[in-house]
């Protein structure tokens, strides 16, 4: 028999959601706050954080790197999986995002283990390169450079670090081919190429994550 691929009833999930209490005080405000200062609602969900706070948990990270901060959502699971000796650099290119993460961080208690960089990314992940190697990197940003952002987490992860990225299920789309936009059809393919390359070079060893979104986790197996 061929056991089914994640799990589609919402008994089970809110059976879930009710025994591992995933969103507390502090997260909830957090997800307020950002309908109040007006930032997109696209925050991971909440037993995504804590899928991320277990994963920085198992693999001992100290040093992590978050590309896409939004309002700190995700940004607090991680650091709340590594502690106060944890140092998260997290990246965001919208200004007014970035101030809502750093209040974030504050309320969370780690305003001092949070380093944000505003701007493009794929510009400033080089200035944290000395600070290597990481032990694990989480992408949540824009989808079309998840394949650029996966050759800098190849270089700059320990071996036996992790790499996570969300969305990667491609919003429902990964195995469509029809698109209702040219930004649509770019996006899909970049997400096919980020989780082929997953699934094909020596270097990582990963799987995908059921979740809503699609949650692609792999951790580095060699240089």
């Amino acid at each position: 028999m061929k056991k089914q691929y994640g799990c589609s009833d919402q008994k089970i999930a809110d059976y879930v959601e009710k025994l591992f209490k995933p969103e507390d005080a502090v997260l909830k405000e957090i997800v307020e706050r950002t309908k109040k200062e007006g930032l997109p609602e696209i925050q991971l969900s909440a037993i995504d954080a804590l899928h991320l706070e277990v994963i920085a948990r198992l693999v001992g990270a100290k040093k992590a790197v978050e590309i896409g901060t939004l309002a700190g959502y995700s940004g607090v699971a991680i650091l709340r999986g590594m502690g106060k000796e944890g140092e998260l650099h997290t990246f965001e290119v919208d200004r007014k995002h970035a101030e809502v993460a750093k209040e974030s961080f504050k309320k969370a208690g780690f305003e001092k283990e949070a380093i944000i960089y505003v701007g493009p990314a794929l510009e400033n992940l080089q200035r944290i390169e000395k600070n290597g190697p990481f032990d694990l990197v989480f992408i949540d940003a824009d989808k079309v450079s998840y394949p650029k952002y996966l050759r800098w987490a190849e270089k700059n992860l320990r071996i036996g670090g992790v790499i996570i990225a969300d969305n990667t299920f491609a919003f429902g789309m990964i195995a469509d081919q029809r698109f209702n936009s040219s930004s649509e059809e770019e996006d899909v393919k970049a997400l096919r190429a980020f989780n082929q390359e997953i699934a094909q070079r020596e270097h990582f060893r990963g799987t995908i994550f059921p979740t809503g979104e699609g949650l692609t986790v792999a951790a580095k197996i060699k240089f």
